[in-house]
């Protein structure tokens, strides 16, 4: 009789045909309760196994490991595809290393069979999409995290930055702040320009309008952030949402450069809710995104290509929330402490003579 298929088996069992194939192919993950129940359906049924086939291999591909949302939510991909029953090799594309091309180039030739790209160049709108469409040319499954090209059928994940911002500028409003600052990233990619989005709206909304010189755009770095924090001192910020936790941290130790402390005269907001948010000084107040919930509409979309399922691609767009901790709080009363800090950094920021590095 002919061998049936995995998914034909998993559906007479009444399990998964991720489960159906690592009975199948002897691999971990399966209570031994459930490896009995899917061998004793195929003897009910008379089913013969059909062949082992060689596990799916998919690449995860990272911009880089220095800020860590991207090895963390990285990993959580893997570990949801893992529970699939494929095999992730990550791969992170930096400016003086391997790009993403490369990767893509040299995982194609070795007969990769999916991949997961996160904040590639499908995050800049103005960057060039062609090898993402010749990819899908050659039917090879895609899932692109943290942006989309404009009409390619594949499905993408990613979470509302704009809602996030905006939820930022709301706490700090609800705290009395009205001088709140935008650290954010490099102004030619999607989520920093979804970030703006959100945190002009929410200014507009709360206070009538926006000042220019409270939005400053810098690289996702703790340089970028302590050089961010600096602009918006100078323009008069009594607090800062920043692009990233990294860059939340260089924000802070920016502020404590201008002889001010973190949240009493200066709070600071980061984005992502990293290992790092939990463990600064003070503890950030962060913007978390939903990695978990990300990283498994990430491995299911996958695998549903990897099994020719013909499911109409999905953008998947996941709200995040505000995790409130020690680096926010209400502003100061505008004292000649925080007069003085902005005037001496708007005296660094223009070759002037600088400051003193004594605590407000």
């Amino acid at each position: 009789m002919p061998r049936p298929s995995v998914r034909t088996i998993a559906s007479l069992v009444g399990v998964s045909a991720a489960t159906v194939s690592r009975v199948l192919n002897d691999r971990p993950g399966v209570s031994e309760e459930l490896r009995a129940k899917v061998l004793e359906g195929m003897r009910e049924h008379a089913l013969v196994a059909p062949a082992p086939v060689t596990e799916p291999f998919v690449g995860i591909i990272v911009p880089e490991l220095d800020n860590p949302i991207f090895p963390v939510l990285a990993g959580a991909i893997e570990a949801k595809l893992g529970g699939h029953g494929v095999t992730a090799l990550i791969g992170s594309s930096t400016a003086k290393g391997p790009t993403e091309l490369d990767y893509i180039s040299t995982l194609v030739r070795r007969g990769i069979q999916g991949l997961v790209l996160i904040s590639g160049r499908h995050a800049n709108p103005a960057a060039d999409h062609g090898f993402y469409w010749q990819l899908y040319q050659r039917r090879i499954p895609m899932v692109l995290v943290g942006g989309h090209v404009p009409d390619l059928p594949v499905s993408t994940v990613t979470t509302d930055e704009a809602a996030g911002a905006a939820m930022a500028v709301a706490h700090l409003r609800e705290l009395g702040h009205v001088r709140i600052g935008l650290a954010g990233g490099q102004g030619y990619l999607r989520p920093s320009q979804n970030r703006l989005m959100g945190y002009r709206r929410e200014m507009r909304r709360s206070f009538g309008s926006v000042v220019d010189a409270l939005h400053v755009e810098s690289d996702y770095s703790l340089t970028g952030g302590h050089a961010a924090a600096r602009r918006l001192l100078a323009a008069g910020a009594t607090a800062v949402i920043a692009g990233s936790d990294l860059m939340a941290l260089g924000a802070v130790a920016g502020v404590r450069e201008a002889g001010l402390r973190v949240p009493d005269d200066v709070s600071v907001v980061g984005y992502d809710d990293s290992y790092l948010a939990a463990h600064g000084d003070p503890p950030l107040t962060t913007v978390q995104q939903p990695i978990e919930q990300m990283a498994s509409a990430v491995a299911t979309a996958m695998w549903q290509r990897l099994q020719g399922y013909h499911a109409p691609h999905v953008d998947h767009v996941f709200t995040p929330r505000l995790v409130v901790r020690a680096s926010t709080a209400r502003p100061p009363a505008r004292g000649a402490a925080h007069e003085t800090a902005a005037h001496e950094t708007a005296a660094h920021e223009t070759g002037g003579v600088g400051h003193g590095g004594a605590g407000a």
